[in-house]
């Protein structure tokens, strides 16, 4: 498995917490994006290096613009 950087993991936390305060569950998020669920947990444990192409699909299906999506990583 790819070793990626703190800012990965910092993402990926940041797509975790507003996930949760929108009180959805992965397997909700990882359908609206339109990736699989297993997926989506690689990429909220820093453990994938997602497009930006699918960083935009996870903005949207949060209800955020992709500058709030990396706020504060």
């Amino acid at each position: 498995m790819q070793v990626l950087s703190a800012t990965h993991k910092r993402l990926g936390q940041r797509i975790y917490q507003l996930r949760k305060d929108k009180e959805m569950t992965q397997e909700d998020l990882a359908f609206k994006v339109g990736v699989d669920r297993s997926y989506m947990g690689f990429v909220e444990r820093g453990e994938k290096n997602a497009t930006v192409k699918i960083l935009a699909r996870i903005a949207s299906a949060l209800k955020v613009s992709l500058s709030e999506l990396f706020r504060s990583v």
